[in-house]
C-alpha cells in the first residue's frame, strides 16, 4: 500500500478514534461509564444520537455545531479532538514508521493520544484519572521491556518513571514551603511518571521548560484577552490552572522535535 493510502486510512481511523476519545473525555469527567449506554447521546437533552449524527467532523459541519434535537451548541472540543487524533497519527507515522516500524508507531500514537485525553479531562475538571496516568506508566515500561521503544531501555524507563514522580513531588514541596500552598496535584506527579516511562529522564528538562513557558504564555494571553474584551475575571498568580495539558504539550513537543532541540542547543 502506498504512503498516500496509508495516510488516508490512518486519517479516517484517527477521526473515528478521536470520536471515541470524546466519549471518554466527557463520561470520565462526569464519573460515568464509557460502555453503558453504548450509544452516544446529547449531554443536555439526553437524546440518543442516530449514527449519522456521529460521523466525525462531517456531522458537526452539517449540524452547524448544534444538537440535532435540542439545538444546543456543540462544543468545538468534539471536532478538535477528532482532528488532532488523526493529525497526530499521521505525523507519528512519518516520524517513526520508516525508521522503527509499525510496533513503535503504535506505541507512540498511544502515548500521544493518552496525553490528548488527559489534557482535555484536566481542562474540564482539573483532575487526571488514575486509570489514565497509571496506564501510561504501565504501558511505557512494558513497551520498553519488549524493545518497542527505541529511545528508552527497560531500566531507564522504570527509573525515569519513578524519577518523574519524585521530581514533581520535590518541586511541589519547595513551592509549598515558599507559598504555603500546593502548586501541583498528585495527578501531575503521576503524569510526569508516565512521560518519564516513555521519554526517559533526559526529557525532563525540556518537558518542564516548555510546559512552564507555554503555561505562562497562555495565562498572559488569557489575561490580555479579557482586558481587551472588557470582561472582569479574578485572575492572578494564585489562580488555579491545570498543569497537565502543558506537561502533555511539552512531552509532545519533545517527541516531535527532539532532533531539532539537540542540534540547536547541544
Amino acid at each position: 500500500m502506498s504512503s498516500f493510502w496509508v495516510v488516508v486510512v490512518l486519517g479516517i481511523f484517527g477521526l473515528v478514534l478521536g470520536s471515541f476519545f470524546n466519549v471518554v473525555i466527557y463520561r470520565w469527567s462526569e464519573g460515568l461509564s464509557i460502555i453503558s449506554p453504548i450509544r452516544s447521546y446529547c449531554p443536555v437533552c439526553k437524546t440518543e444520537l442516530k449514527w449519522y449524527y456521529n460521523i466525525p467532523i462531517l456531522s458537526y459541519v452539517f449540524l452547524k455545531g448544534r444538537c440535532a434535537y435540542c439545538k444546543t451548541p456543540i462544543s468545538l472540543r468534539y471536532p478538535l479532538v477528532e482532528l488532532l487524533t488523526a493529525l497526530i497519527g499521521i505525523t507519528i507515522y512519518f516520524k517513526f514508521k520508516p525508521v522503527y516500524g509499525w510496533a513503535t508507531f503504535w506505541v507512540f500514537w498511544f502515548f500521544l493520544c493518552m496525553l490528548l485525553v488527559i489534557s482535555f479531562i484536566d481542562l474540564r475538571i482539573k483532575e487526571i484519572p488514575d486509570r489514565l496516568s497509571l496506564g501510561l506508566m504501565l504501558i511505557g515500561v512494558v513497551a520498553s521491556l519488549l524493545g518497542l521503544n527505541p529511545w528508552v531501555g527497560f531500566e531507564e524507563s522504570l527509573v525515569s518513571m519513578l524519577a518523574g514522580i519524585g521530581l514533581l513531588f520535590l518541586i511541589n514541596e519547595v513551592y509549598y514551603h515558599l507559598a504555603k500552598r500546593d502548586g501541583l496535584g498528585m495527578g501531575d506527579f503521576k503524569l510526569m511518571g508516565g512521560i518519564g516511562a516513555f521519554l526517559g529522564y533526559k526529557s525532563f528538562y525540556w518537558v518542564l521548560l516548555i510546559a512552564s513557558f507555554s503555561g505562562i504564555l497562555i495565562f498572559l494571553l488569557v489575561v490580555f484577552w479579557y482586558r481587551f474584551k472588557g470582561v472582569y475575571k479574578d485572575l492572578d498568580l494564585k489562580t488555579e490552572i491545570p498543569f497537565g495539558p502543558f506537561l502533555a504539550f511539552g512531552a509532545a513537543f519533545y517527541t516531535f522535535f527532539l532532533e531539532w532541540l539537540s542540534l540547536l542547543f547541544f
